[in-house]
């Protein structure tokens, strides 16, 4: 009895992570450029992907809320956009915090 609950346990726990996406990719790799209206990252699957930026993106640097301006030409981020587009939501870069 006690597997059956473990197991619906990690189950719950997994289904409820896939759905937190909500639709949503990652891009991984380095910024190659970056204006007031985009991030160009060079991903190391895919090559260079141009990302827009707007009012709605917001930045995160080492987990902490950062201004557009905080992000330079060779940070590593991690950027979500919505699944198959180029509208950046949040990037986030930086080393993490040591705990």
């Amino acid at each position: 009895m006690k597997r059956i609950a473990g197991v619906l346990a990690c189950v719950v726990a997994l289904g409820a992570t896939m759905f937190a996406h909500e639709g949503n990719d990652h891009v991984r790799g380095v910024v190659t450029a970056v204006s007031a209206t985009s991030i160009v990252v060079q991903t190391a699957a895919n090559g260079p992907r141009t990302l827009t930026v707007s009012a709605k993106t917001k930045f995160e640097k080492s987990g902490e809320p950062a201004a557009p301006g905080d992000l330079k030409t060779g940070d590593r981020v991690v950027v979500d956009v919505p699944e198959h587009g180029a509208d950046a939501l949040l990037v986030r870069f930086g080393a993490p915090k040591k705990k």
